[in-house]
């Protein structure tokens, strides 16, 4: 019994001082720079608006140009939009010759010579939904675009980064998902937010003396443009149009509707509380001590994180049995 009272005891100690450890804040926001990927809308729209507001200097990348026009109309100097694809090589290259020169002391100097300011963090959010219905109507093409952006687009952004991280001893942000835990609905997408955990979890580890923090976020189902109702739909008619004769005429009449369905069942569970993903994203960047990985959304801590510790036998079962899957 003494030794329950004591282990006990002990847990409830390290809990409370975990808890306060999190508390604790970096100083002088002012002077820190950080790279958002993916700021055209969603997660990244407003993690670039909330960090401007609290006085950091923040590169948004966006994928297009009107995006990168109505940010810089509307924001202050603290904020430089810039046109960054994470699926190109040559985009990143380029974006990331624009972030050298606005550094202080970047016009001095030449890469790689990193006598200027280095990056406080980089948050690598820009994310796209993927393929659409089961795996027999992905295509290669399917899932080479959905990891393009999404994994590759995370691990050629972080290489890019890293000398500028490595001179601030900064952070490396990386959205994943709570489908990189348990694989469900869109193949394409579970395999590319499994990658990013893996590469997330290497990276880590290889920084472990450098000073570098490495952070994963994991969302659950929030009520962001990624799920649009018209772009399901046009999703959806493109993946039928697309298929070969054979396959379409094994498919059922609604196969348009079906495909939109098991997207909406998703997204009908989402939050609409987008702001709980940027406090996320904002605690990563801005605690002294971060957490590794953060689990956001009552769907990802009580639902799905539960389904991925179960054995597979109950998680399939009950997975199927919520209909998940149509076509």
């Amino acid at each position: 019994m003494d030794l329950l009272l004591l282990l006990s005891f002990v847990f409830i100690v390290a809990f409370i001082l975990d808890w306060l450890f999190r508390k604790l804040k970096i100083g002088n926001f002012e002077s820190r720079y950080v790279l958002i990927t993916g700021c055209d809308s969603g997660f990244g729209h407003k993690l670039a608006k909330k960090l401007e507001k609290l006085g950091f200097n923040v590169f948004a990348g966006c994928l297009t140009k009107a995006a990168v026009e109505k940010f810089n109309q509307t924001s202050s100097s603290k904020l430089k939009a810039i046109e960054m694809d994470v699926s190109k090589d040559t985009s990143i290259e380029k974006a990331m010759e624009i972030v050298q020169r606005t550094l202080p002391g970047g016009k001095a100097h030449k890469w790689p010579d990193f006598t200027f300011t280095g990056l406080w963090a980089v948050v690598n959010n820009a994310g796209i939904l993927g393929g659409i219905g089961s795996i027999k109507l992905h295509t290669r093409q399917d899932y080479e675009n959905t990891l393009a952006v999404n994994l590759y687009g995370v691990i050629m952004v972080t290489k890019a980064c890293m000398p500028l991280v490595l001179k601030e001893k900064g952070r490396i942000v990386n959205t994943a998902s709570v489908l990189g835990r348990i694989a469900l609905l869109n193949s394409s997408y579970c395999i590319s937010k499994y990658g990013v955990e893996a590469f997330s979890d290497v990276l880590r580890r290889e920084l472990y003396r450098t000073g570098v923090k490495v952070q994963i976020i994991e969302p659950g189902a929030f009520k962001t443009p990624i799920f649009g109702r018209e772009y399901i739909r046009r999703m959806a008619e493109n993946k039928v149009a697309s298929l070969p004769a054979e396959i379409r005429s094994q498919l059922p009449n609604d196969a348009v509707g079906q495909l939109e369905g098991s997207i909406h069942r998703l997204e009908e569970t989402g939050s609409t509380n987008i702001h709980i993903v940027v406090d996320a994203y904002i605690h990563a960047i801005t605690a002294k001590f971060p957490k590794k990985r953060y689990l956001v959304g009552n769907d990802a801590k009580y639902v799905y994180w539960f389904l991925s510790v179960l054995p597979e036998c109950i998680s399939d079962f009950y997975i199927n049995w919520r209909g998940a899957y149509s076509i």
